[in-house]
């Protein structure tokens, strides 16, 4: 009879660890199944902000543009006065030496 008893206890025991050890990996598979909902909610997020930044990057780009200033300059009327000057000086240097020997 006490075998029996002993048995069945023992069949009670191994069954009580089997349903918590059931209950644990359900436990588990239900965590690990929440963490990747909040994964898959979390990352449509993540795209959101990182268009919000490329938009305000534009944005930014856009607003320099409107400070962006072009020289144009005429190298063709430049050159031609300077020239002028340079002649003009080596005209005057020539003159006043002419006159000083």
């Amino acid at each position: 009879m006490q075998a029996k008893t002993a048995q069945a206890e023992k069949k009670a025991l191994a069954e009580k660890k089997a349903l918590a050890e059931k209950k644990a990996l359900a436990e588990k598979k239900a965590q690990a199944e929440k963490k990747a909902q909040a994964e898959k909610k979390a990352l449509p997020v993540k795209k959101v902000k990182a268009r919000s930044q490329i938009d305000s990057q534009q944005k930014r780009d856009s607003r320099t543009e409107l400070l962006t200033v072009s020289v144009s300059l005429n190298t063709g009327k430049i050159v031609a006065i300077s020239s002028i000057g340079i002649l003009a000086s080596a005209i005057l240097v020539s003159a006043m030496v002419f006159l000083a020997g």
